[in-house]
């Protein structure tokens, strides 16, 4: 005799609170520029244009991880960048870090929460999404964002994802507006 087990209906939950029921994932350094490559960073702690528009719009922000981060460190200006996210251990860990994004959408789903899409970071050689750093700057998709968009596709989950950049929050927000019509 086999005994099944079965797993509580989370769709059954009714979050009978104030929440929107709305999130955004966006990249760790959007609320965290303490983790940018040296150089790199646009505002002292957080893009607060982006930020502040998320808050006032009532979507929740679901942060990234910062995969240069996790796989290079904080001290990583030296480094080819994309070459050292492209060997093999530096893409199982980035493998991992998108698997472990994606199991978040899936629980805010499973929920009735709605994950209006994710950004990526335009111009990142890991979350690059319509542009990228290989060589140089230019069009293609950062190392984390690929792996990123394989898991979505593998698990079926129709999210969009799209690129951002510091310097335009306004553009960004304009995206969301949309993505939440």
């Amino acid at each position: 005799m086999t005994t099944q087990h079965t797993r509580p209906n989370f769709l059954s939950v009714d979050f009978n609170d104030c929440r929107s029921m709305k999130v955004v994932c966006i990249p760790h350094c959007e609320l965290n520029q303490n983790a940018r490559v040296a150089g790199a960073a646009e505002a002292p702690a957080a893009v607060t244009g982006l930020v502040g528009g998320l808050m006032e719009r009532g979507i929740g922000i679901v942060q990234m991880p910062c995969p240069e981060l996790v796989v290079l460190g904080l001290d990583r200006a030296h480094f080819q960048i994309r070459s050292g996210l492209d060997s093999r251990p530096a893409r199982r860990l980035l493998r991992r870090l998108a698997c472990q994004v994606v199991y978040q959408i899936e629980q805010y789903r499973k929920c009735g929460v709605r994950v209006l899409g994710v950004f990526g970071k335009n111009g990142s050689p890991a979350c690059g999404v319509e542009m990228t750093w290989k060589d140089e700057y230019g069009p293609g998709t950062g190392a984390f964002t690929e792996e990123l968009q394989a898991e979505l596709a593998k698990r079926g989950l129709d999210v969009p994802v799209t690129g951002l950049v510091d310097r335009d929050p306004d553009a960004a927000l304009a995206i969301v507006d949309q993505w939440s019509a």
